[in-house]
Order: C-alpha cells, then structure tokens, then sequence
C-alpha cells in the first residue's frame, strides 16, 4: 500500500511507533536519494563547464553551489539570547 509498499495485514500488524519509523525511514530514502541526485548533477556542470576553462583553471563542484546539508551547523551564542532575553522583560516591567 503506498510509497512503503505493505500489504494491509502487515500494515494493521505495525504499532504507532512502527509505523512512524517506517515513514520516517522512508523519507530519509528519499532525502538520500535526491541529495546524489543534485551531487551528480552538480558534478557533471562542473566537469563540463572545465572543459571551457582557461587552462590552469580549474572549478571545482563546490565552487558552483554549496547545499544546505553541506554547511556546517550555525553557531548560537547563548549569552547573546539571554541578554536579548533580559532587555525584553526589562521593557515589559518599565
């Protein structure tokens, strides 16, 4: 049934959590599978677009895009958020 291909008694047999594993499981696959795609792709421009480079020059794949699951993880600073946090209930108490 669907895109996790059960069939409706092993469907009715799963549990809540069960389920939502295997949903969960199947939109990683999915995310995996497009991630290689745009990879590939990107790959493949930049293979092509060397051949037209002045010689020396070389692009590379990352040169061309960065993806969002390539960047690293944003830094927070928390001593920043509490004293954004403090100046606000200040202005609510005055």
């Amino acid at each position: 049934m669907g895109l996790l291909g059960l069939t409706p008694s092993t469907l009715y047999d799963f549990t809540f959590r069960e389920f939502g594993n295997a949903v969960r499981g199947r939109y990683k696959s999915e995310e995996l599978l497009d991630r290689s795609n745009w990879e590939r792709v990107r790959w493949q421009t930049a293979l092509l677009l060397n051949v037209h480079t002045k010689k020396g020059a070389n692009l590379k794949p990352k040169d061309l895009a960065v993806f969002p699951w390539e960047q690293g993880p944003k830094k927070s600073n928390p001593a920043k958020g509490f004293a954004e946090l403090m100046a606000l209930a200040k202005k609510k108490d005055g």
